[in-house]
């Protein structure tokens, strides 16, 4: 909405004062009221009248009342009704992502407001990869808890393609997602360059050739995730076709099915660090191919960074060079970030963007139930993760 077209009128409503056919609408005034918008959001996060009505503690016929006026105000049908429950028309789905925006934008102005010692304060919603949560996500919440405890920190996973969405339509501040380029709506900040190892059950840590992993029963995750994709392009540069046995998109049930001999896989250090130790899954390298992927920091262009948010941030970034550097995040690369007026010059010895660090030995690694929360380091010796 405009700042020039929308403005607050006395009762603190939004009122509407668009032009049409160049004069101005003084007489029709729209109301869009905030409870109005918080009904709807409720509404939709739900999936019903009835569960938002439960989840918000109003009666249904109030729900169901401020839908109306809101569709009356508006001039279009917002959701439609089935058995199992409402579904978004185009309208309502324009609307959703703008009510969701402005009520962030609300909490945002009033965290701003009470923070008169300038804390950050409020809550901050970050989303994960399933696998790379497993490394970053619990330590990100206690350092986050410890350091800023006036923030709440909502952590979510699940499908990178997923968290884009949420980030999207602003149900996510910031997300870390496997992309590497500036896209349109989306601000890119590279964090790491993470490696992808074929896994398996068996004990030969030696490299393995592509032709070789495609003439073994291989489980892949399902179309659309990055991982095939990137295992489909390096199998067309050798001739060859990626022919997988199935297709699996949950991460614990293709570590068991490959701890098992059931089957192969393509995984990152990070997806064979997830789940039970107790699993035994060994990886290895490709000889004639290297497969990596870029590992960024996400946020939406015309969301808003408070200082809340720009707090997780920098202590992510912090964590991820912590683990990287340490030994405790294997298989991942650091990338060198962007020049800016206010940063540090780059170390040294930091890598550069497409190389890898390799194992001291050179060889794969065996990840099996001596792995918990405590990894080697370059010298060999244990290093905590805290």
């Amino acid at each position: 909405m405009c700042p020039g077209l929308v403005s607050f009128g006395k009762s603190g409503k939004f009122v509407n004062r668009a032009r049409r056919g160049g004069t101005r609408r003084k007489q029709q005034r729209t109301a869009m009221d905030l409870r109005q918008l918080r009904y709807f959001v409720g509404i939709v996060q739900a999936g019903s009248l009835s569960r938002a009505a439960d989840q918000m503690h109003v009666a249904q016929s109030a729900i169901s009342h401020h839908l109306a006026s809101l569709e009356s105000e508006v001039g279009r049908q917002l959701v439609t009704r089935g058995p199992k429950g409402i579904l978004l028309t185009e309208a309502g789905g324009v609307l959703y992502r703008h009510a969701e925006a402005i009520l962030r934008q609300v909490e945002f102005a009033k965290h701003d407001a009470l923070s008169a010692q300038n804390v950050p304060s409020g809550r901050v919603s970050i989303g994960f990869p399933v696998a790379v949560a497993s490394v970053l996500a619990s330590e990100l919440f206690v350092r986050i808890r410890n350091a800023y405890p006036q923030i709440l920190l909502h952590l979510a996973d699940g499908n990178s393609a997923v968290m884009r969405e949420r980030l999207d339509n602003g149900r996510l501040d910031m997300a870390v997602l496997l992309t590497g380029k500036p896209e349109r709506g989306l601000a890119v900040e590279p964090l790491v360059l993470e490696e992808l190892f074929y896994a398996t059950a068996d004990r030969d840590n030696s490299p393995i050739s592509i032709a070789d992993v495609a003439r073994r029963p291989l489980l892949v995750p399902g179309p659309g995730s990055a991982v095939q994709r990137d295992a489909r392009e390096a199998f067309e540069n050798h001739g060859l076709r990626l022919e997988p046995i199935g297709e699996c998109d949950s991460l614990n049930t293709m570590r068991e099915l490959v701890a098992s001999g059931t089957c192969n896989s393509i995984m990152t250090w990070s997806a064979l660090h997830s789940g039970d130790p107790r699993l035994a899954v060994n990886y290895r390298r490709f000889a004639d191919a290297k497969m990596v992927r870029t590992v960024s920091l996400c946020f939406s262009e015309v969301g808003l960074r408070s200082p809340a948010i720009e707090a997780v941030a920098l202590t992510l970034k912090a964590l991820v060079r912590e683990l990287v550097e340490s030994g405790a995040w294997q298989g991942v690369t650091l990338i060198a970030p962007a020049a800016e007026p206010s940063a540090s010059p780059a170390r040294r010895d930091e890598l550069k963007p497409g190389e890898l660090k390799p194992d001291s030995d050179g060889r794969s690694r065996s990840l099996g139930p001596a792995i918990n929360r405590k990894m080697k380091n370059g010298n060999g010796h244990r290093k905590s993760r805290d």
